[in-house]
C-alpha cells in the first residue's frame, strides 16, 4: 500500500526508538487529511493528494528529527552516529584483548606498557573516527542516498520505494560481531603475532608454540592490514545501507574476492610459519602440513565464492525492490 511505503520511507532513517510513535502518529494525520476530503474523489486520488501535501518523506522525516546538522546531514546523521559507536567499541575491544595477551609475552614495565596501551588506543580511536567521518562527508558531498534512492528535485508519490522484504535487510547485529571479531584480531596479527599459537600443559608447566616466524612474516603485515581493513569495510557497507541493493552485491562481491586473494597470498607463503609448529603437525597427524594449507585455501575459496553467490542473488532478488 502505497501510505504505508510512504510511512516507511518516512521513518527508517529516524531514531530505531522513535520509529513506532512516529508512523502511527503519521498513519492518524494521513487519516484525517482523507476524511476531510471531498468525498467524490476516489481513495486512490485522495491518497495521492494528501501525499503530496505531506511532501519529500526526506523533507517530512528531517522535521520530525526537530534539529540542523551541519557537518554530517540530517539524511546520514543517526546512521553516522550509529556506525562510529561500533567503530569505537570495536577498536576498544580489540585494542584491549590484543594489549592483555601481548602482556603475556613481554618485558617491559607494567607503567610503560599501559602507556603504550593507552598511545595505541587513542591514536586508533582517532583513525577509526577520521575514515568514518571522511566516508559520510563523501556521501553528504556527493548527495548519495543510503536508504531510499530517491531522486532529488520535485517529489512524486512515485518515487516511494517498495516496502522490502524482510531477507532484503541486511541483519546490523550480524555485521557488528564480525567487524568486533576481525578488529581484535587484526592489532593480534598486526602487534602481537608472536602470542598466537598453541597452548598446552605438561607436567603441571605451560609450553607454548608459536605459528608463526617473524621475520618471515614482517614483510606481509601490509598485506594482512588489508585483508582485515576490507573484511571490516565490507560490514560497514553494509550497515550504512541497510539492505540488499545490486550495487551493494557487487561491491561486497569484489571487495570479498580481493580479501579471499590477498589472504591465500599471505598463508601460502611457507616462510611465514614456524618450523616448530610444522614439525609438530606433521609429527601428529596423518597429512603434511602442506596439504593442511591446501585444504585451508580451498576452504577459503569455497567460502568466498558462497557469500558471493549469496550476495549476487540477493542483490538480484531484491535489488529491484
Amino acid at each position: 500500500m502505497v501510505i504505508n511505503r510512504y510511512i516507511y520511507a518516512v521513518t527508517n532513517g529516524l531514531p530505531e526508538k522513535s520509529r513506532k510513535e512516529i508512523s502511527s502518529e503519521l498513519k492518524s494525520l494521513i487519516d484525517d487529511m482523507m476524511d476531510g476530503m471531498d468525498n467524490t474523489l476516489s481513495e486512490e486520488e485522495k491518497i495521492d493528494k494528501v501525499l503530496r501535501e505531506l511532501g519529500n518523506p526526506e523533507e517530512l522525516a528531517n522535521r520530525y528529527r526537530g534539529k540542523e546538522r551541519y557537518l554530517i546531514g540530517p539524511n546520514y546523521f543517526d546512521k553516522y552516529l550509529f556506525v562510529m559507536k561500533i567503530v569505537v567499541l570495536s577498536i576498544f575491544i580489540g585494542i584491549s584483548i590484543a594489549s592483555g595477551l601481548g602482556v603475556i609475552f613481554s618485558i617491559e614495565s607494567i607503567g610503560k606498557m599501559i602507556g603504550g596501551y593507552i598511545s595505541t588506543l587513542f591514536y586508533a580511536i582517532l583513525q577509526g573516527a577520521a575514515w568514518v567521518t571522511l566516508i559520510f562527508a563523501v556521501l553528504e558531498y556527493k548527495e548519495i542516498s543510503v536508504e531510499t534512492g530517491m531522486e532529488q528535485g520535485l517529489w512524486e508519490p512515485s518515487q516511494l520505494p517498495e516496502l522490502p522484504e524482510k531477507k532484503a535487510l541486511i541483519s546490523r547485529g550480524e555485521s557488528v560481531v564480525s567487524i568486533i571479531i576481525t578488529t581484535i584480531f587484526l592489532p593480534l596479527m598486526f602487534f602481537y603475532p608472536e602470542a598466537i599459537g598453541i597452548y598446552y600443559k605438561v607436567g603441571g608447566e605451560f609450553n607454548f608454540i608459536p605459528f608463526f616466524n617473524i621475520e618471515g612474516l614482517a614483510p606481509f603485515k601490509i598485506i594482512i592490514f588489508l585483508v582485515f581493513t576490507i573484511n571490516i569495510l565490507i560490514e560497514l557497507i553494509k550497515i550504512i545501507k541497510g539492505r540488499w541493493t545490486m550495487k551493494i552485491a557487487v561491491i561486497t562481491t569484489g571487495l570479498n574476492v580481493i580479501s579471499a586473494a590477498l589472504f591465500v597470498n599471505v598463508i601460502y607463503n611457507t616462510n611465514i610459519w614456524n618450523s616448530e609448529i610444522v614439525q609438530k603437525f606433521e609429527q601428529y597427524t596423518p597429512i603434511s602440513f602442506e596439504r593442511m594449507i591446501l585444504l585451508t585455501t580451498v576452504i577459503i575459496i569455497i567460502v568466498a565464492i558462497g557469500e558471493s553467490i549469496s550476495a549476487l542473488y540477493k542483490g538480484i532478488k531484491y535489488g529491484g525492490k
